[in-house]
């Protein structure tokens, strides 16, 4: 007994979407992985990132607290974005009241929560 014509067409969809999946997991192997996405070059089709993540990165890899105008300096250069330093000023103290991921170490400095804590 032959299938519906719609059962076909809902097969051809389920085929071509699972296609588009198995290019996606070959092209993040040809690239390096999961972590290829985490890149600050990261591609332009990857997703896009909240000036918050994006000062946590910079956080991360200066290894000790910074000014609010280094962090903002570094998100441009290394990532190439334009910042508003009011906006990150305020996204990051609404966070440091939740306590959440970033400390503030003294006046307009900020540190990572977890490892730039004072007791």
């Amino acid at each position: 007994m032959p299938r519906p014509a719609r059962a076909d067409d809902l097969l051809a969809i389920a085929e071509m979407l699972l296609k588009a999946q198995l290019k996606a997991i070959e092209e993040l192997r040809q690239n390096g992985g999961v972590d290829a996405l985490a890149s600050p070059k990261a591609t332009a089709g990857s997703k896009r990132r909240s000036q918050t993540d994006l000062a946590y990165d910079v956080l991360v890899r200066a290894g000790e607290p910074l000014h609010i105008l280094e962090i903002v300096k570094r998100i441009e250069s290394d990532f190439g974005l334009p910042v508003s330093r009011d906006s990150l000023i305020s996204a990051v103290l609404k966070k440091v009241a939740r306590r959440q991921q970033f400390v503030k170490t003294g006046k307009n400095m900020y540190g990572l929560l977890d490892r730039d804590e004072r007791p």
